[in-house]
């Protein structure tokens, strides 16, 4: 076939000399030896710093990728010596990136801008921008993180700064940023701390559309909207000042992977394609509902996710103006509800509850936990920071909660934990007593040695269970 060149454009087809000393180059990287260095109007003895790496000499750990090191840090500049520190494998200063850049969000920017070799090792390293944490930056610089995570999973965070009003119109523009991009993220957290007018309208919004639907030619079909969250692992919505008793429902029902959910101060629809499939569920009640509509509320959530290894629950209550609407869960049994794989449970009272809530009580009873093997009962007005807290009596209704506990909560558990007002020193003993498998209690934050406060009481455990 005939070369579409002509004649007098031909040339031949040789190998260079230039193109052959850059393969050489390549190939066997030179050695030099001279003695100085000149770095800008100073110079620095070259002793001070090793030689160059080279194939021959650079010796690489199990886990680096020789190739790829040679190649960053290969310099133009035939006497330009290198720092210790670009001995280092990649993985390893990946590594340093990512944990640099939990803290500042400017981090990676600011690592980029210091050599060519670690520029391209920032940005080449799609993973290190998937954590989008939406503060007072603007938006351009989210839009370049998108941007260089290429097809990576996304790590959503919006948390306005404490003890200010958040920015209603900062806040929308923020999720028409995020919402083309939902089904890649992998978490989503949204967490307020200051109250503000129909914030979880604004922010919810534009993730509660439902499933669209058309028609055609051959009849009505359905396709998925971009609001599916196809990678969603993890999901935190926290607004405790919440005063919205609407009812969200998120991503179109659609979250094939979300195992982990924290919930404070909002009320969704609980849809067996969203939460069905989840293991770890930290539920604090919105308070628009009390006594046993809300514990039928809970169990209504519970019963779809029966998957469940760890639980915690809290029961806040809210002071309303009006009436709040509720649909009650018509599937809900009258009996137990069986948690067949739960086995940490966390029962948590509100810093402003005077007494266990009735809900809370209410609930474990109707709840079957044959597996568990941690129980903890957190009392949130006891936090670590506070030290008035170590003075404060026990709740009134304590004991009947213990009493409740011995029947509801099987004899297998092996740690049981107790701070604040559920801490009763006269009645840990009885209800030790209780859990013959115990080997792990601590109280206040202390662990106890059993066996010491066997001793003292005169009761010996014996290895099959008995007493003596």
């Amino acid at each position: 076939m005939p070369s579409i060149l002509r004649r007098s454009r031909r040339r031949e087809l040789i190998l260079t000399k230039s193109f052959k000393n850059a393969i050489q180059e390549k190939v066997h990287p030179p050695q030099h030896s001279p003695e100085l260095i000149y770095c800008s109007s100073s110079v620095i003895d070259r002793t001070n710093f090793p030689p160059s790496p080279s194939p021959s000499t650079v010796k690489f750990p199990d886990f680096a990728r020789p190739s790829l090191t040679l190649s960053l840090y290969r310099s133009p500049i035939s006497n330009l010596q290198h720092h210790p520190i670009h001995t280092l494998p990649p993985e390893l200063l990946i590594r340093v990136f990512e944990l640099g850049s939990f803290d500042d969000a400017l981090f990676l920017i600011t690592i980029s801008h210091v050599c060519h070799p670690w520029r391209m090792l920032a940005i080449h390293t799609h993973t290190l921008w998937r954590r989008l944490s939406f503060d007072s930056h603007g938006l351009r610089l989210w839009k370049e993180r998108i941007a260089r995570a290429r097809g990576c999973s996304l790590d959503i965070t919006i948390t306005p700064p404490q003890h200010r009003f958040p920015d209603i119109d900062a806040l929308a523009l923020q999720l028409h940023l995020i919402v083309p991009h939902i089904s890649r993220a992998r978490s989503f957290e949204l967490r307020f701390s200051s109250y503000s007018p129909f914030l979880w309208n604004t922010t919810l919004g534009p993730i509660c559309h439902p499933e669209q639907r058309g028609n055609d030619s051959m009849g009505a079909h359905t396709f998925a909207p971009f609001v599916h969250a196809l990678r969603l692992e993890k999901l935190t919505l926290c607004f405790p000042e919440n005063d919205d008793s609407k009812e969200f429902g998120l991503f179109a029902g659609v979250a094939p992977r979300l195992d982990h959910v924290t919930l404070d101060g909002i009320r969704l629809t609980w849809l067996p394609g969203l939460y069905g499939r989840l293991t770890h569920l930290d539920y604090t009640h919105h308070g628009f509902t009390t006594g046993s509509i809300a514990v039928d509320e809970v169990l209504g959530m519970i019963r779809i996710s029966c998957a469940l290894r760890e639980l915690r629950i809290c029961f806040r209550r809210t002071v309303l103006d009006g009436e709040v609407l509720y649909l009650s869960h018509d599937g809900v049994p009258a009996g137990q509800i069986h948690l067949l794989q739960l086995e940490r449970l966390v029962l948590a009272v509100d810093k402003s509850d005077i007494d266990i809530p009735p809900e809370l009580t209410l609930l474990l009873s109707r709840l079957s936990v044959p597996n568990l093997h941690e129980l903890h009962l957190v009392d949130l007005r006891c936090q670590p920071a506070n030290r008035r807290w170590w003075k404060s009596a026990p709740f009134p209704g304590l004991r009947a909660a213990l009493s409740l506990f011995e029947v509801t909560i099987p004899s297998s558990i092996k740690v049981l934990a107790m701070a604040g007002r559920w801490a009763d020193h006269s009645s840990i003993l009885s209800l030790a007593k209780c859990f013959r498998e115990l080997r792990n209690l601590e109280v206040d934050g202390v662990e106890k040695d059993l066996v010491h406060m066997y001793c003292l009481s005169g009761d010996l455990p014996l290895h099959d269970g008995a007493w003596i």
